[in-house]
């Protein structure tokens, strides 16, 4: 897998997965391993920014 990525993409990942670009294009179960953790993140964010606008009066 031919994956193109910045240095600061490279930091982020290491930071919050402790993986690096090589480790993450070279394994599909961390691959997916990984992308199912920032699914589940990023409906987590959601639900809490929805609960945060359901309570700022309109």
């Amino acid at each position: 897998m031919d994956l193109t990525f910045t240095s600061e993409m490279e930091k982020g990942l290491g930071q919050s997965r402790g993986l690096n670009y090589e480790e993450y294009g070279r394994s599909l179960e961390k691959q997916i391993h990984v992308e199912k953790l920032r699914d589940k993140e990023y409906h987590e964010a959601k639900s809490v920014a929805s609960e945060i606008n359901s309570q700022i009066p309109k």
